[in-house]
């Protein structure tokens, strides 16, 4: 519409892209008319123009760019999809975002992220992970960032990604320790499993019933608390925390179906046990 003469709704914020209908419009233009439209186009201030489909940009075009120092770029991408690919990149690039102190871990394709208070043991739960067969994403220090979809991805914030710190033994190396397979860059996060030292007059969850979520840059994610202790293995624990996620979301809700086979269990108890002393008073003759 602004190409028409219509800018109360124009938009000279975003990257402008140009299509097959767009460039086919101004072409059909007399070159007076084109220079004109081109001119008042370019008079705002626009973070760039990006012409798609490989087309040529008219030459007016190219003049009110240079003149007004306007980037003007072209790509063989069809609109579609390089408005997609755009679109992912600048949500990516530009989106809310966040730095949490913790480790951030792939257990069997599930997206995990560990935290509790330093020196708990985040870091030595990540490195039994490791050794198990998953991957770490994050050591330390994660950056979360929001994307659509209301979806949260987590990758490392720091240059040196495969590098983690173990008290006791200092720095180490992941990729030359583990491999390449021990490492991955980035992922998205859907379970917060938070450690904490153990504490005997809390009442920690047992039943599995009641999904508790945690708040992060907007969104609620399935939140587990992993209670520490010696002679407790906390990596198993996390391990299956992410086996049981992923089975809830193969359908397979564990707490669920054992409280409704008690259930269950119990409404019928009454009728079996009457059958039962039936079966009493008919061996015994009564």
């Amino acid at each position: 519409l602004s190409l028409c003469g219509y800018y109360e709704h124009f938009a000279r914020e975003r990257i402008q892209v140009f299509g097959r209908g767009e460039i086919s419009y101004l072409n059909q233009l007399s070159a007076q008319v084109r220079q004109e439209t081109l001119c008042r186009f370019f008079s705002y201030d626009l973070p760039c123009v990006v012409v798609t489909r490989g087309l040529q940009p008219p030459t007016e075009m190219a003049d009110a760019a240079h003149h007004t120092g306007t980037p003007l770029f072209t790509t063989t991408l069809a609109t579609p999809v390089f408005s997609r690919r755009l679109l992912l990149f600048l949500e990516d690039e530009f989106g809310p975002f966040e730095i949490v102190h913790g480790d951030f871990v792939e257990i069997f394709g599930i997206g995990v992220l560990i935290l509790g208070k330093s020196g708990i043991g985040k870091s030595e739960c990540a490195l039994e992970l490791i050794r198990r067969g998953h991957r770490i994403i994050a050591d330390d220090a994660v950056l979360l960032k929001w994307v659509s979809g209301h979806r949260i991805f987590g990758t490392s914030a720091h240059v040196l990604k495969h590098f983690m710190e173990v008290r006791g033994l200092g720095i180490i190396d992941v990729l030359t320790l583990f491999g390449a397979t021990a490492v991955r860059s980035r992922k998205r996060v859907e379970l917060i499993v938070a450690l904490e030292f153990w504490d005997e007059n809390k009442d920690y969850n047992r039943s599995g019933l009641d999904d508790e979520t945690y708040p992060i840059l907007g969104e609620e994610l399935p939140y587990v608390v992993v209670p520490v202790q010696p002679g407790r293995n906390t990596s198993i624990v996390v391990e299956v925390a992410a086996m049981n996620l992923r089975a809830r979301k193969l359908g397979r809700h564990a707490a669920q179906e054992f409280n409704e086979a008690l259930i269950q269990h119990i409404q019928s108890e009454p009728a079996e046990l009457e059958l039962e002393i039936d079966e009493w008073d008919d061996d015994l003759g009564i």
